[in-house]
């Protein structure tokens, strides 16, 4: 019972909220953005009252319009800067657990089913 409520609380995903970049643009113009995260073309915007914000890139990285806007941003406030964060996109370890977690349920009912013949088969003999 304890792991399948662990399950079912790892395999939810917080909600980030998904906005366009025009969005994310004009809130890093506002002041309200304390991180800009970006991963492939994705950007993940870390505001000032600690939510999160996700926005999708274009896939040109020449022509991108929020780390424009935000060394904009930071060129004019030099006290009150944006962190903009660059990482490589590394998925190995998530999916990995994605599937380990997916599987758990299937391993448990197995190990159930098989203990359960086991069982069955013991009283048989006597």
């Amino acid at each position: 019972m304890g792991l399948a409520l662990l399950y079912a609380y790892r395999s939810q995903t917080p909600a980030i909220t998904t906005v366009p970049i025009s969005q994310a643009v004009q809130d890093v113009q506002a002041g309200k953005v304390k991180t800009v995260t970006e991963i492939a073309t994705k950007a993940t915007l870390e505001l000032n009252d600690n939510t999160k914000e996700q926005t999708q890139l274009p896939d040109n990285s020449k022509d991108d319009p929020l780390q424009q806007a935000v060394i904009a941003y930071n060129n004019a406030n030099p006290t009150r800067q944006v962190v903009l964060k660059y990482e490589e996109q590394s998925a190995t370890f998530s999916v990995i657990g994605s599937v380990l977690l997916s599987l758990l349920p299937v391993l448990l009912i197995g190990g159930f089913f098989f203990y359960m013949m086991r069982q069955a088969q013991g009283t048989n003999n006597q």
